[in-house]
């Protein structure tokens, strides 16, 4: 059974901007995060799935989006990059120096895949812990322990 077209423009609404950032996230390129974000809604559209809430609908579309973004740059073999802003909620307690914000920013990248999504989905897209586990599939102390684990990595690497 698919959407009827009142609930999918709903859904779109409601979501599509949010999908979007998480894709940028990734890819770095409004164009390309605009491009997996329709085919995550094209997928929903012909999904017959069924969701008990709008939060696991909402979970769903993050999930496909980051799994399109990943396969989009795993096709394309891009680095990805992870936005200023990211760098700037990281250091909003120290001086804006673009030494260090260089700096973060390669080190970010060089996190392995695992560190490097749960610190875009909290410090980019700014979702709480709970929300990450969801979406990530994953407990949420792994969430905090991970989080944990990418910020002593990126502080290790900051001080050498």
């Amino acid at each position: 059974m698919e959407l009827s077209r009142e609930r999918f423009e709903k859904i779109y609404k409601l979501y599509s901007q949010e999908l979007i950032n998480i894709s940028y996230g990734y890819t770095k390129n409004f164009d390309d995060s605009f491009d997996i974000v329709q085919n995550a809604f094209y997928k929903l559209f012909t999904s017959n799935k069924k969701f008990k809430t709008n939060n696991d609908e909402k979970y769903w579309l993050i999930r496909v989006t980051i799994n399109e973004s990943k396969d989009f740059l795993r096709k394309k073999k891009k680095t990805t990059i992870v936005d200023t802003e990211v760098l700037d909620i990281i250091q909003k307690d120290s001086k804006n120096n673009n030494e260090k914000i260089q700096l973060l920013k390669m080190l970010i990248r060089k996190l392995p895949e695992k560190y490097k999504s749960v610190i875009i989905l909290h410090y980019y897209d700014l979702l709480p812990i709970k929300e990450i586990s969801i979406i990530l599939n994953i407990s949420e102390n792994a969430v905090k322990k991970r989080l944990e684990r990418a910020r002593k990595m990126l502080k290790e690497e900051m001080e050498e």
